[in-house]
């Protein structure tokens, strides 16, 4: 690498490489000659890079790799303009301005001349919803080793959750931003009554392989080792839920499947979601099981601002091995406003007393349709069925 870079002015009769490949980003004016990029031969030649206060070589030979490998003007232009977006998307710099110049050996030498991005952020927020009201407070460490790495420790507080912490230490896949493997740790403290006259406290590691693949295809293969306590029982609690409470230890793998092209996560006017999960646990621990769960949406937009979305959810848990009765901490709960409407939370399934004990098996369907009201443009109706 180096941090100089040279400028040749075109020559006469005819255009230089530099112009040829700046017209891979600036629309050409009207009495410019018409170019195919596609067709004009070019390769890179050398590479700098300024305004970044921390940055890995290795880092860098990985995001080069596609520049450097160019044949053309335009795969040259896209692999830059493509190299510049995944600093920015990983925090390594705030905004890239990619300029090139034509090299004394005629190659084309690009350079990168960047804003520096924020080492740090914060931020704090109020979350309504599932039956419970939250107020978190968020950090995050952006490249914190010059490889577009990144820590976020997240701290909250509830109506139901006593208290939450959550780890995330993630790292880029050569160089890449849509391959990751993150490592967590998590801690939470939950509060179940009236629902069921016990508290449960959750302490976990995990490791994963995330990768985004281009679309909205997401692919996750995790390892889990968790401990689940099942404690603080009421004077009320039923014989099912002495009998399930006290300590387990699950070691486990799980693979997530996620497709998601809803234009909103929260308020979707279009666009499907399919969610499959499959976890089986016994590599050690008490816990030997194993589980699958899908998730459907889909929603369309209809006339005037009507909206109608279908969602269904089904589950399944299998004990393996010599485990009789699966763990209360593994079971499956219906009922809420995120999965049986009109029912309270855990409303739905085995009970004891007055205690929601879980399932094994599970299924919910529900249709919705969002509706405008007049003069209310952020509010809107909302007639739901569920089955």
């Amino acid at each position: 690498m180096t941090d100089s870079h040279s400028n040749v002015g075109g020559a006469k009769g005819g255009m230089t490489a530099r112009d040829i490949f700046s017209g891979a980003f600036r629309q050409p004016k009207p009495q410019s000659p018409v170019i195919d990029i596609g067709k004009q031969p070019a390769c890179a030649g050398k590479f700098s890079i300024t305004g970044v206060s921390r940055i890995r070589s290795g880092f860098l030979n990985d995001l080069l790799k596609p520049t450097f490998a160019a044949t053309t003007v335009k795969q040259l232009a896209d692999e830059s303009r493509e190299a510049a977006g995944k600093l920015q998307v990983l925090g390594v710099a705030k905004h890239v301005a990619v300029e090139v110049d034509e090299g004394s050996d005629g190659k084309l030498d690009v350079h990168f001349r960047c804003e520096d991005g924020s080492r740090f952020a914060v931020r704090t927020g109020v979350d309504v919803g599932g039956d419970e009201g939250t107020a978190s407070i968020v950090g995050r460490l952006n490249n914190m080793w010059g490889g577009g790495e990144s820590f976020e420790a997240n701290y909250a507080r509830g109506t139901k959750t006593a208290a939450a912490f959550r780890g995330v230490l993630a790292v880029p896949l050569a160089a890449d931003p849509q391959r990751r493997f993150e490592v967590s740790a998590c801690q939470a403290s939950t509060n179940y009554r009236p629902y069921s006259s016990h508290d449960e406290l959750r302490r976990s590691l995990s490791a994963a392989l995330v990768s985004k693949q281009a679309g909205s295809m997401q692919h996750e293969l995790a390892y889990t080792l968790a401990w689940r306590e099942i404690m603080g029982l009421g004077h009320a609690a039923s014989p099912s839920l002495r009998a399930l409470a006290g300590h387990s230890v699950k070691s486990g793998i799980a693979y997530t499947c996620t497709h998601d092209d809803r234009d909103s996560q929260t308020v979707p006017t279009q666009g499907t979601l399919i969610k499959t999960v499959a976890e089986i646990a016994g590599l050690g621990g008490s816990v030997q099981m194993a589980k699958a769960q899908v998730d459907l949406q889909t929603n369309h937009a209809l006339s005037s601002g009507y909206v109608l979305s279908v969602g269904a959810q089904a589950g399944a848990l299998w004990s393996l091995l010599d485990q009789k009765t699966p763990s209360l901490a593994d079971r499956f709960f219906v009922g809420g406003a995120h999965s049986v409407r009109g029912f309270e939370y855990r409303g739905i399934g085995p009970r004891d007393k007055s205690d929601s004990i879980g399932g094994d098996m599970f299924y919910a369907a529900g249709l919705s349709l969002l509706t405008p009201l007049p003069r209310v443009e952020a509010l809107r109706g909302h007639l739901w069925a569920n089955a």
